[in-house]
């Protein structure tokens, strides 16, 4: 094994790391709608740049691990669950995209608000 291709390696460790971080860090931003009644701050629009991001890092790392590397393809599709499983959380706020706040209404819809509108 040449030094060359441990440091390729390395560095697409490296960057799966990254990668699984961002999506973490999506994990924590993510407003879950059930947990309590009222409005939230709409950050449906940060994380989906974050898993855009991090989608494209996970593409970047196998390309450094090498196509016939079977860990990097099992990060990719541990990466590529969790990604979608975020994703399955954010899609019925995506159409709140250019409001500031989010709300769930009883019949379990949701209600796009802009706290400004709602001022007297």
């Amino acid at each position: 094994m040449t030094a060359a291709r441990v440091a390729r390696g390395c560095t697409a460790a490296v960057v799966f790391a990254c990668a699984a971080l961002i999506v973490l860090f999506g994990f924590l931003g993510t407003t879950e709608m059930e947990s309590f009644p009222g409005l939230r701050e709409n950050r449906a629009p940060v994380i989906v740049g974050m898993l855009v991001f991090a989608a494209l890092l996970t593409a970047g790392a196998l390309a450094l691990a090498g196509r016939r590397s079977y860990v990097g393809w099992a990060a990719v599709a541990a990466l590529g669950v969790l990604m979608a499983l975020r994703m399955w959380t954010l899609a019925p706020m995506l159409h709140c995209w250019t409001y500031d706040s989010v709300g769930r209404n009883d019949d379990g819809s949701y209600r796009c608000v802009n706290r400004g509108d709602m001022l007297p």
